[in-house]
């Protein structure tokens, strides 16, 4: 299961919740994780923490904007790349229906 697929299937909230766990734990940026029937385990195909903590934080700045519609409208902004790539991020999980 890939970052995308966790927050497709379980939700942000829940993508959070095992973020501040894995954080709380001491995991190692690199360490790839699975989730199968809600408990996490390391594996050698998985996601790692910097994989998810970037996908939350694009929903997040997706919002802050009110909806996709308005985030993809926004023309000047400091931090145009990360932009994008939220949107992206958004578009992947959500399919770019979510607004």
């Amino acid at each position: 299961m890939n970052a995308i697929k966790y927050i497709q299937q379980h939700g942000v909230d829940k993508a959070r919740e095992l973020l501040a766990r894995l954080h709380n734990l001491g995991c190692p940026d690199d360490m790839q994780i699975t989730v199968i029937n809600g408990m996490w385990h390391r594996t050698a195909n998985g996601f790692t923490y910097p994989d998810l903590k970037r996908l939350v934080e694009s929903v997040d700045l997706v919002n802050e904007y009110g909806s996709l519609r308005t985030a993809k409208q926004i023309t000047w902004v400091d931090n145009k790349p990360r932009l994008v790539q939220a949107i992206a991020d958004y578009e992947a999980i959500y399919g770019g229906e979510h607004v």
